[in-house]
């Protein structure tokens, strides 16, 4: 099956636009996943990612809450992600991510209040993206990054509760060798409303430096029949799961992880074409 093979860009750290872009070619990926930076001008991004043929293959919001209980905090939340929805489609983008806000591990005190609140926002956020033709993919997280979606299940909930066909999940393989008790076992639950599948080993570095059997996630895929693209978001070694830069040497070792775990996923896809 051919797929669209990518990276996300926020990895990268704090170097320039054209830079990162520059490196994702020199890695190979057919397409990237761009922050949702709205001070950035389209024209002038769509402009780089032309000179290096590269594709949008999904949007990386800010970290907003979305479910707060503050309604001047999610009200403004919601309105960057309308913000977005706007902004991606002039970038020609065919979808975003959403998510919490990552970092908050407790909500109001009152569950289903939380919940309510992330139904209402999602749902707003869902409106806007049904009239540009943009797909939303909902990231499950993990319990130490968000409080809230931290199984395919609990995604699959919120997607019965908004009804739109826009809204898809996106699986990440890190996120769920924390939180499910089988990731092989997830992808296949969420099925054909797999939009994105983020891919990294257990300690979030290249294929084969973890236990993650990510093998048996891609032969997944290819029995859902999922189409979509296989983004890698990894880091180099060392503290903060927040940050990018974890030492003077962090681009040179997420490069060789990107590069080496890409030639890994072509050679298992070629491998299940060739079955």
């Amino acid at each position: 099956m051919i797929r669209d093979y990518g990276l996300c860009l926020w990895t990268f750290g704090d170097i320039k636009f054209e830079e990162k872009c520059k490196l994702a070619k020199e890695i190979g990926v057919d397409g990237v996943e761009v922050q949702g930076d709205l001070s950035q001008t389209p024209a002038e991004l769509v402009a780089v990612l032309e000179k290096y043929d590269l594709k949008v293959l999904s949007i990386t919001p800010n970290n907003v809450d979305i479910s707060s209980s503050d309604e001047d905090v999610r009200s403004k939340a919601v309105q960057y992600f309308l913000d977005l929805v706007s902004w991606a489609d002039e970038l020609g983008a065919k979808r975003i991510c959403l998510h919490g806000d990552v970092g908050k591990t407790y909500g109001c005190g009152d569950l289903a209040k939380d919940w309510q609140l992330l139904v209402l926002s999602t749902s707003e956020v869902l409106k806007k993206a049904e009239e540009h033709g943009i797909e939303v993919v909902f990231e499950v997280l993990n319990r130490y990054e968000n409080h809230q979606i931290v199984t395919g299940k609990e995604a699959l909930k919120l997607i019965n509760e908004v009804e739109s066909d826009n809204l898809k999940v996106l699986l990440d393989a890190y996120h769920m060798n924390i939180e499910e008790a089988c990731p092989i076992q997830a992808l296949k639950d969420v099925d054909n409303k797999l939009g994105v599948y983020h891919v990294a080993d257990s300690n979030r570095q290249g294929i084969g430096a973890g236990h993650a059997d990510l093998e048996g996630q891609i032969k997944a895929l290819d029995e859902i029949d999922y189409k979509g693209p296989i983004i890698m978001e990894m880091v180099a070694e060392g503290p903060n799961p927040f940050t990018p830069i974890k030492h003077d040497n962090y681009l040179d070792e997420i490069v060789g992880h990107y590069k080496n775990s890409l030639k890994q996923l072509k050679e298992w896809g070629v491998a299940r074409v060739e079955v």
